[in-house]
Order: C-alpha cells, then structure tokens, then sequence
C-alpha cells in the first residue's frame, strides 16, 4: 500500500485555486491539473508499506502531533520545480507558517525514523501541487504562468491535523484514501 503523510488544503483553498486555474485561459497544456479533491501538503511520502506496519505509523503520527501545536497558512504565488522556466511540477508556495508546517514535517521524520523508516534526504519544500508536467512547456504557456495570480487573503488554512493517507495510480490520476486522522496538540 502505497503511502504519504499530509495537510489537506480545506475547501477554501482548493476553491479558489481551481477557480484560478479555470479562469487562466491556458488549455491543451502539456499538463493535467490536479483536481482540488486532491489537494493537499505533504509532510512525508512513505512508498509502498506493508499494511501490518499501520498501528506503528499511526502511533508515531499521534506522538509527532501532540508535540506540535496548531498554526494557520497563507499561500504565495506559483513556483516551479526545478524553476518556473523549466517546470516539471507547477505549485503555489507558502507566505505565512512555512516554518511550522518543516518543524511538523521533521517531527514526522524522526518518528518514522524510529519505527525504520528513512529519513528524506532533500530537505523539505512545502507547495501546494497543482500540476506535473510531461513535456517542454511552450514559451506562450510559461507567460501565462507567470501571470498567474496568487490566491488572496481568505484562501488561508488553520492547520489543526494532519492525516495519514493511501494513494492508488490508475490512468485518470491518484485516488486517495485517509488512513488515519492525527490533532495537533493531543
């Protein structure tokens, strides 16, 4: 079972950037966008794992959030990995709590850490996944995204959990499960 450790975005949020996406005017991309279904931070990515090791991650997952404490996101505006010149993951990155999303991520780390899991070896760069691109991107296309307008002040996250979740490929996308639901500060 394929699996991640991640921040749901909230309806909010994920409205209004699909809402932004819609309005782009950019079509026949060599991208599918993410559906805001499936929007979310992830805070760790696990692979496949065996299904016996569950209660191991959920109990690591409740110890890494009681030493957390709740705290709200604001969103930037669009980035690219590895730029935006190049792209092959298209996102919109954090202005606000940035910082307490990494602490949570490493506590999530080392907690994993001692059940076996590896440690990541980049570092951590929290962004909202819009798209992943397959192909070059067109040089009328990338002036459209770096036009691309931020989300505003309402599209903010009060981060109060975070969630264990299953991820399963098919042909029209991921479909995503939650495993397992852990508050902050509990």
């Amino acid at each position: 079972m394929r699996l991640f450790f991640a921040v749901h975005t909230g309806e909010e949020m994920a409205g209004q950037a699909w809402r932004i996406i819609q309005d782009s005017g950019i079509r026949h991309a060599p991208w599918r966008w993410i559906r805001p279904e499936n929007y979310h931070f992830t805070l760790k990515f696990l692979g496949e794992v065996d299904e016996k090791l569950i209660p191991a991650l959920h109990d690591a997952a409740r110890r890494a959030a009681s030493r957390a404490k709740p705290f709200r996101l604001t969103m930037g505006g669009i980035g690219g990995f590895p730029n935006l010149d190049r792209p092959r993951v298209i996102y919109y990155g954090i202005d606000e709590g940035f910082g307490e999303l990494s602490d949570l991520a490493t506590l999530i780390e080392d907690e994993c850490e001692t059940i076996g899991f590896k440690r990541e070896s980049k570092r951590f760069r929290a962004h909202l996944t819009l798209a992943r691109v397959k192909r070059p991107v067109p040089g009328e296309l990338l002036d459209l995204l770096r036009i691309f307008p931020p989300l505003d002040e309402t599209a903010f996250l009060d981060v109060d959990g975070f969630v264990l979740m299953s991820s399963r490929l098919t042909s029209s996308g991921a479909i995503y499960e939650e495993t397992g639901r852990f508050d902050l500060g509990r």
